[in-house]
């Protein structure tokens, strides 16, 4: 078994063991394991490490925290996504927009900083066709246990 399905079969566990909604008490947790999955991924990608980032832990991290809605995970998910090609790919925009367009746009604004830039140039471009009660029909879809 290579990393990858190793990673796979990782990512599969932790969804059955926590699922798409967490508790309060857990997010911290679950912040910490996309932390750590960025860090990896960030690392390999830079030629430092020898771990790559599971990207779909990652994605599946990033579900969690955009149902919790906390709009401060705006900055992880975007870390997240900007690790690679690969965590760009697997990890949607519109997680970024667990708190709301609105409410991640003023967050944002009110930050200033680069980072807050990309991610508002991100959400000009999903603003409009971003639904957030479709989109979590689609995450429960993906993920609902078969």
């Amino acid at each position: 078994m290579d990393i990858y399905d190793r990673y796979e079969r990782d990512a599969d566990r932790y969804l059955a063991t926590y699922g798409l909604r967490v508790d309060a008490g857990l997010l911290p947790a679950v912040r910490e394991t996309l932390v750590r999955e960025t860090r990896h991924e960030a690392d390999t990608y830079a030629g430092t490490g020898t771990i790559p980032g599971n990207t779909q832990l990652m994605r599946i991290c990033a579900a969690q925290l955009w149902h919790a809605g906390a709009v401060e995970d705006a900055l992880l998910v975007h870390r997240a996504r900007r690790t690679s090609m690969d965590a760009s790919g697997t990890v949607d925009g519109q997680l970024m927009l667990g708190a709301g367009v609105a409410e991640t746009t003023a967050y944002c604004t009110a930050l200033g900083t680069a980072e807050a830039r990309e991610i508002l140039e991100d959400i000009a471009w999903l603003a409009d066709s971003y639904d957030p009660e479709s989109y979590a029909a689609e995450l429960d879809a993906w993920y609902r246990a078969d």
